[in-house]
């Protein structure tokens, strides 16, 4: 997440395939600054669980903690200052398993996706992160007239654009796109349209990311021939959406996406091909509405996500075990050169 003051970036550490040894990090960058530095001991929580971050305002930065183990909710952090501190906001029902499980508009109001006994809520907070209410759950969603169009399976992204809040969810009808407005006057479908070749594929909402301008969903579509990743921006206050092209991406798995500028997104995603029995990660970009996927150099080995900073600057963060590094691409050879190392001290065994 890009911020006025810097960028953020988080991603799990530590021994992966253990859910208790797994401990996710809050790396930051200073704006013009060359070097991260890790706020998650600052947090002063277990962060098994995973970590979800938002921005109301280009500054301040909102982090949620996922509750894992023996804690049942999710503390809520707010820092106005880059994370040289932090103050408690009212903690949340259990925040769910999705990037976009929480957002704040630029007035403070905020919405949470939650998991709870009936299949995932959504709560909505006003000006100050004091209280939280319920405002739908996905059986009350799906049982709309804009849930049952959409064959509502789960909800899975919540947003804002021009003060409504927004909803992403994945729907069991081939051919609708799982974004809901409301709740005034009633939920109903907001768009896009996909185009009729993706019309008999299923869709999911991966993420709702804000722009400069409105909002950004990026899509999965899954047919039979494999899924396809598409991107819709809205304008705040206008309707209308512009749909990317399809990126097909087959059998291979997202493993993060994000900014890539004002109105731009990345994607990282892993797989092999039969000619490559090795695993490999590929990054493909969009600049903005009406503009073309576009390929960069495949991506170091074990990387968690991408950053793109200001001035064009790109960098892969690669993780092993306790090690973070830092992987810069040079513009006039397109290769990858470390930029950074650090060795995260984990206390494994701290959670158990």
């Amino acid at each position: 997440m890009e911020t006025s003051a810097g960028s953020w970036a988080v991603f799990p550490m530590g021994r992966l395939g253990q859910p208790l040894n797994t401990f996710w990090q809050l790396f930051f960058r200073p704006s013009g600054g060359s070097r991260w530095s890790d706020k998650a001991s600052a947090l002063a929580v277990a962060t098994n669980g995973g970590l979800v971050i938002a921005t109301p305002d280009s500054h301040s930065v909102a982090v949620g903690i996922r509750s894992t183990d023996a804690l049942s909710f999710s503390p809520l952090l707010v820092t106005l200052d880059a994370g040289r501190s932090w103050s408690p906001a009212a903690p949340v029902a259990a925040l769910a398993a999705e990037p976009d499980a929480l957002a704040v508009d630029p007035g403070g109001r905020a919405l949470a996706l939650a998991t709870n006994g009936s299949g995932g809520e959504v709560l909505a907070s006003s000006a100050g992160l004091a209280s939280w209410s319920q405002v739908t759950t996905t059986s009350g969603l799906g049982a709309s007239s804009a849930g049952r169009a959409c064959g509502l399976a789960s909800m899975t992204a919540v947003g804002w654009v021009a003060g409504h809040s927004v909803i992403g969810g994945d729907c069991r009808r081939a051919g609708v796109v799982g974004i809901f407005t409301g709740p005034q006057g009633g939920w109903h479908l907001a768009g896009p349209t996909l185009p009729v070749s993706l019309a008999h594929g299923s869709i999911g909402v991966l993420g709702l990311q804000r722009t400069t301008s409105g909002l950004c969903a990026l899509l999965a579509v899954s047919a039979a021939r494999g899924t396809s990743l598409v991107a819709a921006w809205v304008t705040a206050g206008s309707g209308t959406w512009s749909v990317s092209p399809a990126l097909q991406i087959g059998s291979k798995r997202v493993l993060s996406f994000g900014p890539d500028g004002r109105m731009g997104l990345f994607v990282l995603s892993s797989g092999s091909t039969p000619s490559r029995s090795t695993s490999f990660d590929s990054v493909e970009v969009l600049s903005g509405a009406g503009a073309a996927w576009r390929g960069l150099p495949t991506a170091p080995a074990h990387t968690a996500t991408m950053v793109f900073g200001a001035a064009g600057r790109v960098d892969a963060l690669v993780v092993e075990d306790t090690v973070f590094t830092d992987w810069g691409l040079a513009p006039a050879t397109g290769r990858w050169t470390r930029e950074q190392v650090m060795n995260v001290p984990i206390q494994f065994g701290s959670s158990s």
